[in-house]
């Protein structure tokens, strides 16, 4: 299970999560739990914004490993290099007409829209 926060759109602004190619997105109609979505409802799927972010905890838990593995050098190149997480901002139109725009980190952005894409290949004949 991965998190997104919905941003806007026809759904309630908050949690929602990805799993197992179902989103589950609250709605004025279905509050909690939400909605159970399959995204071979989604008619289009766009990225809107990529933003690559530091996380100081991450950076100094990167550079605290390398300075074990490798001294100093270890240290500098863990606190360069670690910590960077991706932040994506995406929107879906769903084929009922519906919109959302959600915010989730790259990976399951990635696992989406890959699932997605899937489901929008036309069967083989």
């Amino acid at each position: 299970m991965t998190r997104l926060t919905v941003q806007s759109g026809d759904f309630l602004q908050g949690e929602g999560e990805y799993r197992n190619g179902m989103l589950t997105l609250r709605t004025p109609r279905s509050p909690a739990p939400g909605e159970r979505i399959s995204l071979g409802r989604i008619k289009e799927l766009k990225l809107a914004n990529l933003e690559s972010t530091r996380s100081l905890g991450g950076a100094l838990g990167w550079g605290m490993a390398g300075a074990l593995v490798a001294g100093p050098v270890g240290l500098l190149a863990g606190l360069l290099l670690g910590g960077k997480e991706d932040e994506v901002t995406f929107l879906a139109t769903f084929k009922d007409g519906r919109k959302l725009m959600a915010t989730t980190d790259g990976k399951t952005w990635s696992r989406i829209d890959d699932t997605w894409r899937r489901h929008q290949r036309p069967a083989a004949a």
